[in-house]
């Protein structure tokens, strides 16, 4: 079981749903000790930590063992970050989406920074693959219009939501946003879940939640604050002499 309807149910909750990213397995586990409902990965993470750069640098195979892993590791929902889904081909991207509900997999982000009309195609076969073959996977559909700067991005997100959830999007994610007032109003103009990432300028979970957002995701920020830290505790190393840093 992908604990499928568990995570879609979890956008529809009285509170958001605060979805830590993973990059490997123990990143996950302690996702999972600490209480949070669901895990996601996030694609940025899991290409530094394999020594790639992001924007799928890394072989799908590569992605789907890292995957493969945490999701064999911990229980609870595995919404996977598969970028534009690592294949311009149809078919090869039915054969992801099922090696991915093989794993038992929860939901993906699919991003559409190749232009609505691909996006639009895959979108549509991931869905028709899903239902075909009796499967379910939440299927968050990440717009990026702010974040490309396109003209009227406000108007070109609202526009997009609703052509994505008419071709089988179970969530918009939204990037490149941080105004209260922006956010309010693509959640109120929307009929399907809207997930934001936490950002500097926007990190309090009440105003989020405030702001009518369903899911709150921490992208490559938890990864990036984890390697910070150990960065500091090697440089504590090197400049006392000493190993009682690490203790």
């Amino acid at each position: 079981m992908n604990n499928y309807k568990t995570f879609y149910d979890l956008h529809y909750k009285e509170t958001p749903l605060l979805l830590a990213n993973a990059w490997n397995v123990k990143s996950a586990q302690l996702i999972e000790q600490n209480g949070f409902a669901a895990i996601g990965t996030s694609s940025g993470a899991i290409s530094n930590s394999l020594g790639y750069e992001d924007g799928e640098k890394m072989p799908f195979s590569e992605l789907l063992y890292v995957v493969q892993r945490i999701k064999a590791s911990t229980k609870i929902p595995l919404s996977v970050d598969l970028e534009r889904g690592y294949t311009d081909n149809i078919n090869e991207l039915e054969v992801n989406i099922q090696r991915l509900a093989d794993i038992g997999v929860a939901g993906i982000n699919l991003e559409d920074a190749q232009g609505e009309e691909i996006y639009l195609k895959k979108l549509s076969s991931i869905k028709n693959h899903l239902e075909k073959n009796n499967l379910g996977i939440f299927i968050n559909a990440r717009t990026d219009g702010f974040l490309q700067k396109v003209a009227s991005p406000l108007e070109t997100t609202i526009a997009r939501a609703k052509r994505y959830r008419d071709a089988g999007a179970d969530g918009l994610f939204v990037t490149g946003v941080s105004d209260p007032t922006t956010i309010k109003e693509i959640a109120g103009s929307i009929s399907l879940p809207l997930n934001i990432v936490g950002t500097p300028k926007l990190p309090s979970v009440k105003e989020l939640t405030e702001c009518g957002v369903r899911r709150i995701s921490m992208a490559a920020f938890l990864y990036r604050a984890t390697y910070n830290g150990l960065d500091r505790l090697l440089k504590s190393v090197v400049t006392e002499n000493s190993l009682e840093p690490l203790f």
